[in-house]
């Protein structure tokens, strides 16, 4: 049993001080358009993951509880990236250049970094580094208004409160930030999963995942800091604390538009507790948290101009921008065929539509019961993605989330299969192949159908022993 132990403790060692490498080696070495070794890099820094992780539940000597062994990992792998320069995503570059606009009171809704690059001394402005951010941003960026929410923007300006002029350096309190979110998913998820009487270790498949990893961390993207406010909401109403969870949503929703999927399945579930005790108390408080959080952080900066940029540009996810879509590539194929271009702005909306009622018809599983809470949020972002014209790999952070609480390995495969999207990015141009497409959802589809029609088996299993 001794030697057994040492064994185990011996493969952890080898196999982290190998994943150490491989984030190295991807977050300061390789580069998106290095198509084969990023997605061998990525595919080692899975395998390598599997029996770590298997490992590390296990209990081990030195008298740290194995939640703190967890917890240190993650957060050296997430430290090896923060002196990196962002390599698989141009975005951060656009969040420090909102940034700086926000931070001198200027609103990033009114002007395209195009048209105010050579309007600074007219604005009374000076946007530090501003040829090199509109560079690196992209040209797809720089000619679009912000669509990022208020409390994003606040974010993106702390560096340039704090007086921080270099990239590098300003990039380094956005990562800050972020794993200081993927902490409080950390103790979040846990605390959920302890409350629903589950192994508090699923934790561990976001907040060492090498998808969350790379992507908030490596490139700088805050949907983990959206994620700390679902799961803060979802607790704080397992405590019966109406008013601040409608609050912690409404700051989620602050910070990208996401969330407010989750509203109607949230206001379900209040709704259903109003129905046993009798008294609208309950969704009052919610609804009053999320109205008046979302009224502080929007009502400052709204005018007609920003209204206009801000939905024009919203807009374009479901009217222009495609990349890495499942059914709606399916639809445009159709519409090709039959029309002979792409009908984008028509199949855009009509799956939005779709995507919008199947949330309700979720919620309203959830109000009669017969789904609960964390099944529904699951599945009404990922539906969203699954109608969704454009799925970028971090996107699946919520789902990712919101999966470890149903036990659903849905969120882990597309955690894996959503990266083969890297295959699209060439040295100058994108171009997606249909080979690895159709790799990615087939096999996500697959799983999928067979995840559902196994979950109605055991109901159908657990209804025959009831009865008898």
């Amino acid at each position: 049993m001794k030697a057994l132990r040492h064994n185990h403790i011996a493969l952890l060692a080898v196999t982290f001080l190998l994943l150490c490498i491989g984030y190295f080696l991807i977050g300061h070495h390789i580069s998106r358009s290095q198509t084969n070794i990023l997605l061998s890099a990525y595919a080692g820094l899975w395998l390598l993951s599997w029996p770590w992780l298997r490992v590390v539940s296990a209990p081990l000597d030195k008298g740290l509880t194995s939640w703190k062994k967890d917890l240190y990992a993650g957060l050296i792998l997430r430290i090896l990236l923060i002196f990196s320069w962002p390599s698989l995503s141009q975005d951060v570059y656009r969040f420090l250049w909102d940034g700086a606009l926000f931070a001198q009171g200027i609103s990033p809704y009114l002007y395209t970094p195009n048209s105010i690059i050579n309007q600074q001394e007219l604005l009374g402005i000076t946007l530090p580094n501003s040829g090199a951010l509109l560079s690196a941003m992209g040209s797809l960026s720089a000619n679009n208004f912000s669509n990022y929410p208020p409390i994003k923007q606040l974010i993106f300006a702390l560096p340039h409160w704090l007086g921080i002029r270099g990239i590098i350096a300003q990039i380094w309190v956005l990562r800050i930030i972020i794993i200081l979110a993927d902490m409080a998913v950390f103790f979040l998820g846990r605390r959920l999963l302890l409350n629903r009487s589950l192994n508090p270790k699923y934790i561990n498949w976001y907040f060492l995942n090498p998808l969350i990893i790379l992507e908030l961390t490596g490139n700088g993207h805050f949907e983990g800091l959206m994620a700390v406010c679902i799961l803060a909401s979802i607790l704080l109403l397992e405590r019966k604390k109406y008013l601040t969870s409608g609050i912690m949503l409404g700051i989620g929703i602050g910070l990208k538009l996401i969330p407010l999927m989750l509203l109607p399945v949230l206001g379900a579930f209040v709704a259903g507790r109003c129905k046993k005790s009798q008294t609208i108390k309950p969704i009052r408080l919610f609804i009053t948290g999320v109205i008046g959080t979302l009224g502080l952080i929007f009502l400052p900066m709204l005018s007609a101009e920003t209204i206009a940029h801000y939905t024009a540009t919203t807009g374009l996810w479901f009217t222009k921008f495609e990349f890495n879509a499942s059914i709606y590539y399916v639809l445009r194929w159709i519409g090709f065929q039959w029309k002979g271009y792409n009908l984008i702005a028509q199949i855009g909306p009509a799956l939005s539509l779709i995507t919008a009622l199947s949330i309700f018809y979720l919620s309203y599983r959830v109000w009669t019961q017969k789904s609960n809470i964390y099944q529904a949020m699951m599945g009404s972002i990922l539906i969203y993605l699954l109608c969704a014209t454009t799925v970028h790999p971090w996107y699946w952070t919520t789902v990712l989330a919101l999966s470890i609480l149903t036990q659903s390995r849905i969120g882990l495969l597309g955690s894996m299969l959503v990266f083969l999207s890297y295959t699209a990015y060439g040295e100058e141009l994108v171009q997606e192949s249909w080979l690895w497409l159709s790799l990615e959802y087939l096999l996500l589809f697959a799983y999928l159908f067979w995840e559902l029609k196994n979950s109605k088996a055991q109901k159908d299993q657990w209804a025959k022993t009831s009865s008898s």
